[in-house]
């Protein structure tokens, strides 16, 4: 099963996030296009789910992701 291309109350599609990392419910985004947008989710375990279902990159997972 896929998941949706679109979470409610969310303006953008999940075709157009390239990467994400959250704190709590406050979710930043970049954007295929190069924007940063903020998002604070009601339910942030949905959310997270839905960009992880989306193959949506979790910043956090990947190498080397703290600066040192």
């Amino acid at each position: 099963m896929t998941a949706a291309t679109h979470f409610p109350n969310f303006e953008y599609s999940a075709s157009e996030i390239f990467k994400y990392l959250n704190v709590f419910k406050d979710f930043t985004l970049l954007l295929n296009n190069g924007n940063i947008v903020k998002f604070t989710s009601n339910d942030e375990e949905a959310f997270k789910k839905w960009l992880d279902g989306n193959g949506v990159q979790n910043i956090r997972e990947e190498n080397n992701w703290v600066a040192k």
